[in-house]
């Protein structure tokens, strides 16, 4: 739902023209931007949001799995192990820099995908299953299934 821009004027601005017309117009922008139809897009991810729906995703072991909505504790560390990682390219964490190796955080993101639910798997069994299209797929889930894509 969108918030409302309300203009409460004050007392002698609401007896002139140009301050009424102004708070009309602005009303009539808010009502407009209400009556904006959502893209499928922007409408799932409200709804997967709101609903807590989990996520899909099938590794190379053959397996489906559910990846759910993160706590708020996983979220936030979610959060910061999102600027440590390059998730747009993910290839581009498989390649050291700068001493930098950014393979063990991009793990650890993925590890966080399938916590709640799958206890048993392991950094060991996501290397091994998980491909460069998958782990790019599930880094895009966490981040929209916890509603942090308009936070980054």
């Amino acid at each position: 739902m969108s918030e409302r821009n309300l203009v409460i004027p004050k007392a002698e601005d609401s007896i002139s023209k140009g301050t009424t017309n102004q708070v009309e117009e602005q009303s009539s922008k808010v009502e407009e931007e209400e009556k904006k139809p959502l893209t499928q897009e922007e409408a799932d991810i409200r709804e997967k949001v709101f609903f807590e729906e989990d996520e899909k995703v099938r590794l190379r072991d053959g397996k489906t799995y559910y990846i759910p909505p993160l706590g708020l504790k996983d979220a936030r560390t979610l959060m910061k192990k999102l600027n440590t990682i390059e998730s747009g390219i993910i290839i581009a964490n498989l390649i050291p820099e700068d001493g930098e190796d950014r393979f063990e955080e991009l793990l650890d993101v993925l590890l966080m995908a399938f916590k709640p639910y799958y206890k048993h798997i392991t950094v060991e069994h996501l290397e091994e299953y998980v491909d460069l299209e998958t782990a790019k797929k599930i880094i895009d889930s966490m981040i929209g299934i916890n509603g942090l894509k308009k936070s980054m």
